[in-house]
C-alpha cells in the first residue's frame, strides 16, 4: 500500500518538488480510513482540510446549483485522488464527495503538509512559484476565452446590424416608389390647374375652391420632395453601414442629414440642436459615415436621456472646425445635469453607466469610442461638470486611408 500511495502523492503537481523520503515522511504521518457505499465525506461548502487519496473502491464527485439541485461531474477510482487545493489554502469545498463503493481513503492533514513547507523553505518558494505559474496559465485561457467569446458576440451585433440597415434601405427604396406616384399626381394637378386655367372660371367660389387644391397640391410637393430627401438620407446611411464603404463626402452637409434623422426624436424630447459650420474651408472628409451616424445617433440619445430628463429639453451645439489642415473638430455641446469629475472619468469603460434604471446598458460610449479610435482613426475627449453640461470633442483627420484602417 505505502509503494501505491508513493505513487499516487507523486502524481499530484504539489509533491512534484518533493523527493522521495519527504513523500515518505508524509504518508507516515497521514491517516487511512474504510468508508461504506452511499456516505458523503463532506459537502460543499465545508471546511477543506485535508487531501483524500482512494486505496480501494471509488467516489461520485458532485455539484449543487444556485437553486439546490444536485448534478454529478465525474467519479474517481483507486489511485485518484481529490481535495489537494485544502493543502494550500485551507478553504471550503467545491463539491460534494459520495462513496459509490465500501472504500479506503488515505488522508493528509494540512497542518502536517504546511509543517514539511515550514522546514524547508526552499521547497516552499519552488510550491509557490509553480502554484504562481498555473494561476498565470489559467487567468490567460479565461482572458483567452473571454475575448474570444466578445468577439462572437461582436460578429453577431454586427451581423444583426447589417441586416437592420438592410432592411431599412430595401423599406425605402420601396417607400420611394407610392411617394413618387403621389409626386406625379400632385403635379398633374398643378399643371393642369395653371393659372391661364383658372382665369377662365368665371365662378368665384369655384374659382377659390380650385386655388385652394393647387395651393394643397403644392404642398404635397413640397413635402413628398422632404420626405423624398430623409428616406434618401436613410437609405445613404444604411448602405453605408452594410457595406462599411470609405467614400469622401462634404461633412457638413453629413452632419446636417444626421441631425434630420433625430429631429422628430428631438421635437419630442424638446432639444433644439444648432449646427455651426460657417467658414469651413476645404470641406471635403474621406471616411465612413455609416460609422459617423452611429456616433452622432448615440451621443444626442444620450443627451436626451442623461442632460435634459423627463422630456424637459434644452440646447444643443453642434460645432465643426478645421484646426488643421488635414483635420476637423467636432463639438457637441449640452448645458443640462452634466456629471462628476469621478463618473465623467469613467464614462468610456465598458458596462460603466449612471443610468441603469433608464435603459442605460453601459455600452454605448463604450462603442462611440472604439468606432472614434479605431474605424475612424479620430480622438474623443469629454469635459462635464454637475449642473454645468457635458462637451464632447471629435478629432477626426480629414482622410483615412484603407491602410489606416487594415492596420486598425
Amino acid at each position: 500500500m505505502r509503494d501505491t500511495l508513493l505513487k499516487s502523492l507523486q502524481d499530484i503537481s504539489f509533491f512534484h518538488h518533493f523527493d522521495e523520503q519527504q513523500i515518505l515522511s508524509l504518508i507516515e504521518q497521514g491517516t487511512t480510513k474504510k468508508i461504506a457505499a452511499n456516505t458523503i465525506l463532506f459537502h460543499q461548502g465545508d471546511t477543506a482540510d485535508s487531501l483524500y487519496v482512494i486505496i480501494s473502491g471509488g467516489v461520485r464527485v458532485i455539484g449543487e446549483d444556485p437553486q439546490g439541485g444536485t448534478f454529478e461531474l465525474s467519479e474517481l477510482k483507486a489511485g485518484e485522488f481529490f481535495g489537494e487545493l485544502a493543502l494550500i489554502d485551507g478553504g471550503t469545498r467545491s463539491a460534494t464527495i459520495e462513496t459509490s463503493e465500501d472504500s479506503e481513503f488515505f488522508m493528509l492533514g494540512r497542518e502536517v503538509f504546511i509543517q514539511m513547507l515550514t522546514q524547508s523553505p526552499g521547497l516552499l518558494s519552488e510550491i509557490l512559484s509553480d502554484i504562481s505559474g498555473k494561476i498565470r496559465a489559467s487567468n490567460e485561457k479565461v482572458y483567452h476565452e473571454i475575448l474570444e467569446q466578445q468577439k462572437i458576440q461582436s460578429e453577431m451585433e454586427l451581423e444583426r446590424h447589417r441586416s437592420l440597415s438592410q432592411m431599412v434601405a430595401g423599406v425605402a427604396h420601396e417607400i420611394n416608389t407610392p411617394l413618387g406616384i403621389v409626386n406625379v399626381t400632385a403635379s398633374m394637378i398643378s399643371e393642369n390647374l395653371n393659372a391661364d386655367f383658372l382665369s377662365h372660371i368665371e365662378d368665384p367660389e369655384a374659382r377659390e375652391t380650385l386655388e385652394d387644391l393647387v395651393e394643397a397640391a403644392q404642398l404635397m410637393q413640397s413635402n413628398i420632395a422632404r420626405a423624398n430627401k430623409l428616406i434618401q438620407t436613410f437609405k445613404n446611411i444604411s448602405v453605408g453601414q452594410i457595406t462599411d464603404s470609405l467614400e469622401t463626402v462634404m461633412l457638413p452637409n453629413l452632419i446636417e442629414e444626421i441631425v434630420d434623422l433625430f429631429k422628430v426624436q428631438a421635437r419630442l424630447a424638446g432639444l433644439q440642436i444648432q449646427i455651426d459650420t460657417q467658414g469651413i474651408q476645404h470641406a471635403h472628409w474621406t471616411g465612413y459615415s455609416g460609422y459617423l451616424t452611429q456616433i452622432l445617433m448615440n451621443l444626442l440619445t444620450n443627451i436626451e436621456r442623461y442632460a435634459y430628463p423627463n422630456q424637459r429639453g434644452g440646447k444643443v451645439d453642434i460645432v465643426l472646425t478645421t484646426p488643421t489642415e488635414d483635420s476637423f473638430e467636432l463639438k457637441i455641446s449640452d448645458y443640462g445635469e452634466g456629471m462628476s469629475a469621478e463618473d465623467a472619468a469613467r464614462v468610456f469603460d465598458v458596462f460603466f453607466t449612471t443610468g441603469r434604471g433608464k435603459g442605460g446598458t453601459g455600452l454605448g460610449m463604450s462603442i462611440v469610442h472604439n468606432l472614434v479610435t479605431s474605424a475612424l482613426q479620430g480622438e474623443i475627449q469629454l469635459k462635464s461638470a454637475l449642473q454645468e453640461g457635458t462637451v464632447i470633442t471629435l478629432k477626426l483627420p480629414r482622410s483615412i486611408t484603407q491602410e489606416d484602417r487594415s492596420a486598425s
